[in-house]
């Protein structure tokens, strides 16, 4: 099982209130719908974060997404969900790596896993003046049938010359 370097519920609870989603998904009254797990202990979590607190052009960033099994079932279908990842120019990006399967499971009761991704910042990131912006989303299946879902967006401001 992997660890989170620290305290996670203190990495949880220091992050921004605006990269935390709370809300489910726009098509929430569709059938076999995912739930948000915005509590401790109801679902699937998603921590997702850069490793470095701002980026210079040429600078390799890498972004950790960890699961994590609070649903006190097993977890089965667990997908993580590239939903965007941009700069300030709203110019869609692509990762240098990732993993090459984003499904999984099963996935027990309390673990976690985590998803390491790459990108190298460009001039052009920088041109923009802003920061990158990587969004990203898990939904999960418990072995009773219930849906979770949780999204987490990791926001790295560029700095300037």
């Amino acid at each position: 099982m992997l660890q989170l370097p620290g305290n996670l519920d203190n990495q949880i609870e220091r992050q921004p209130p605006e990269t935390r989603h709370e809300s489910p998904p726009s098509h929430a009254t569709a059938p076999g719908v995912f739930l948000a797990c915005p509590l401790h202990g109801t679902g699937v979590r998603l921590v997702h974060y850069a490793h470095k607190a701002t980026a210079a052009p040429h600078d390799t960033l890498t972004y950790s997404a960890w699961v994590i099994n609070d649903s006190g079932e097993v977890l089965t279908d667990v997908t993580l969900v590239l939903r965007s990842f941009t700069n300030a120019g709203l110019e869609e990006l692509s990762y240098a790596t990732g993993p090459s399967a984003l499904s999984f499971g099963p996935m027990p009761a309390g673990g976690e896993t985590e998803l390491v991704f790459t990108y190298v910042v460009t001039e052009n990131d920088q041109s923009h003046a802003g920061e990158l912006i990587s969004a990203m989303a898990v939904q999960a299946v418990t072995a009773s049938g219930t849906r979770h879902w949780d999204e987490h967006d990791a926001i790295t401001p560029i700095s300037f010359p």
